[in-house]
């Protein structure tokens, strides 16, 4: 029997890496001489670039920046070994995880730093970008990327307006830096959203990252003047695109800026790593999400794996820190054999972050057995 382990992270508490190690020693210490690969993955978000770095198919190259409130950090992409293409993972410089939750300002957010990473590769002589997305603290639609790359965006005056979403509303006109015009741009999204509406960046990421109702309006009316002012600058309309709200509005602003490609993160590394092939050797898949909601089954890691389990009428267990009630059979509909949550009744939330390795080893020993046995 092969068990193929192929888990996300667990935001702000285990990497992919250290889901996988967990679920395979809770494996092998009840079955020892079970065959078990272990495939740390991510949707294109967050882990991308760590995960092709310990693939031997790129360098990770270190950078001064700042992370999305403008204190200066170090942050890291990775360079291909042509040393032609770079994998920009957004939230290396821009993600939520560098803020404390009571210091969130979405409103001021800024990719700005991923910018810097950015010029960093460009400038060192990449001739084409992956921006992996997600994981962000921003909601600026790509505004402090662009500006880091030498761009302009100006209010009515024609000065250059503040870092940050709330400050697009005063968004009149545009001027574009002075990159090479041949470089060819590529997102890697981990969410299907659009850029704006119900279904939008500020409705459904919003709140995450600390939005009140008041700000998610006032972000709202910021995406909306930007849309309309980046339709005025070169014809593009980027409001409905599939996948444009993700990380704030960063896959919609970088099409409309450089003509970006946008492809889901999970597609771009499952054919780096031609993982339908290994799915297709294994008898069993184990997956792993901190949170499993409704948006897990819109371009997430789980939802994509449950669509080749499904395909290739393999089963697939998932294993996750919490999950919304009510979504069972959409689960199962979408390729999902089983979810099991691993917190206990009695830990808190706080407990079962500092205890998520010894309970997902528990979880995954205890699965097995009854998948086998059952």
């Amino acid at each position: 029997m092969k068990i193929l382990i192929i888990p996300d992270s667990f935001k702000g508490c285990l990497s992919a890496k250290q889901v996988a190690n967990a679920i395979e020693k809770g494996i092998l210490d009840i079955y020892p001489n079970l065959k078990v690969d272990k495939f740390p993955f991510s949707d294109g978000g967050e882990g991308a670039i760590d995960i092709l770095a310990s693939k031997n198919l790129g360098s990770l190259i270190t950078v001064k920046t700042e992370n999305a409130l403008g204190k200066k950090i170090k942050a890291k992409y990775l360079l291909f070994h042509n040393k032609k293409c770079a994998w920009i993972e957004l939230s290396q410089a821009s993600g939520i995880m560098h803020i404390n939750e009571d210091e969130l300002n979405i409103l001021r957010a800024s990719t700005y730093g991923t910018g810097i990473l950015i010029k960093h590769a460009l400038d060192s002589g990449c001739q084409e970008i992956i921006l992996g997305v997600g994981g962000s603290a921003t909601n600026d639609a790509a505004a402090g990327i662009f500006q880091a790359l030498g761009g302009s965006l100006l209010d009515k005056k024609g000065k250059q307006i503040e870092k940050g979403g709330a400050d697009l509303c005063r968004l009149v006109s545009i001027i574009d830096p002075k990159i090479n015009k041949s470089i060819t741009w590529k997102i890697a999204y981990d969410v299907i959203n659009p850029l704006i509406g119900k279904n939008g960046a500020s409705t459904i990421y919003g709140p995450q990252k600390g939005a009140s109702e008041d700000e998610i309006k006032i972000l709202e009316k910021s995406l909306i003047n930007f849309s309309k002012v980046i339709k005025e600058h070169n014809g593009k309309s980027i409001s409905k695109i599939q996948g444009g709200g993700a990380a704030g509005g960063v896959a919609a602003g970088i099409f409309g800026f450089f003509n970006a490609e946008l492809f889901s993160g999970f597609t771009i590394l499952s054919e780096i790593f031609d993982l339908e092939s290994q799915i297709q050797s294994a008898d069993l898949i184990i997956t792993g999400e901190g949170k499993i909601d409704s948006q897990s089954l819109n371009g997430k890691l789980v939802g994509r794996l449950g669509e080749l389990a499904k395909e290739n009428k393999i089963p697939l267990i998932c294993l996750v820190g919490s999950k919304e009630k009510g979504l069972e059979e959409r689960f199962y509909e979408n390729g999902l054999t089983k979810v099991f949550s691993i917190q206990k009744e009695y830990m808190t939330v706080e407990q079962s972050k500092s205890n998520a390795s010894q309970l997902l080893s528990e979880t995954a020993g205890k699965v097995l057995r009854y998948y086998i046995e059952k």
